[in-house]
């Protein structure tokens, strides 16, 4: 998988260094998270340690934060980007943290990651195990990616995606709604999670951003399967040409809050 190469790392990682977005997510994640005063926070797909590196900022100096993902790269980039010893980071899926982490979390966190996941059920019932009753697990989830909700289509998308269709001859795949609040709430509400609220964020930030985010490797591939490393370079080229990098761009996000059960 493309996740998983030290090149998607190191991009991955310079475009969080480079540009305000992550920041920016995490931020509003820390607030919804309330961290003030948690012992324990577990951080799913941490990715190169941004979000981690954001809860660090107000944690008490008694606190840990555990860092998981699934790619041994993003791991190792995550270690050299955290030296604080309240932070650890462990490979693995977000589905099997209760067999590879002992601890009992009171706040669970996954930035820009949670619709990924192949199924949120098992994700729920190992993040359950793992976690202290009145528990808080904050996600989001691009407002692209939910059902019902509605979002601008920007003028890189576009060239993007014509691009793509005239390099490969095949129409563009349209992005599949990934979440179902309701559903997920239901699928959460199985083990003992509850919605306690959801919230819009919007982001705003630039086509050239966005050009840079398409850059990295885990982002383009899905969308240029069986084109070489060469042709998914001229349909980027081709698509920043075509639109302004300067022009403001406005990202819908929904914050998902869950709260665990007090009577667990």
């Amino acid at each position: 998988m493309v996740w998983h190469s030290w090149e998607n790392a190191e991009i991955y990682d310079r475009f969080v260094r480079e540009h305000r977005i992550y920041r920016s997510l995490n931020q509003r994640i820390v607030e919804l998270a309330r961290p003030i005063g948690a012992r324990m926070v577990l951080d799913l797909a941490c990715g190169s340690g941004a979000t981690t590196l954001a809860f660090l900022r107000v944690l008490d100096l008694d606190s840990e934060i555990v860092g998981v993902d699934a790619s041994e790269e993003m791991i190792g980039v995550a270690q050299a980007n955290v030296l604080d010893s309240r932070a650890r980071f462990v490979r693995g899926t977000a589905a099997s943290v209760d067999r590879i982490l002992d601890e009992t979390f009171d706040r669970v966190v996954c930035n820009a990651a949670f619709w990924q996941f192949p199924d949120p059920g098992p994700v729920f019932a190992a993040v359950a195990r793992r976690s202290a009753p009145g528990a808080r697990f904050v996600v989001n989830v691009p407002a692209e990616r939910v059902k019902g909700e509605r979002t601008p289509i920007h003028p890189f998308q576009v060239a993007l995606a014509r691009s793509i269709e005239r390099k490969t001859g095949r129409p563009f795949p349209e992005t599949a709604t990934g979440v179902e609040v309701e559903s997920l709430e239901s699928v959460a509400r199985a083990y003992r999670w509850t919605l306690d609220h959801t919230s819009r964020f919007l982001y705003e930030g630039s086509q050239g951003e966005l050009a840079e985010l398409m850059s990295i490797p885990a982002m383009i591939g899905p969308l240029t399967e069986g084109m070489t490393e060469e042709g998914r370079g001229q349909v980027l080229l081709e698509a920043r040409e075509r639109t302004d990098p300067t022009a403001i761009v406005h990202v819908p996000w929904v914050y998902l809050v869950f709260k665990k059960d007090p009577a667990d």
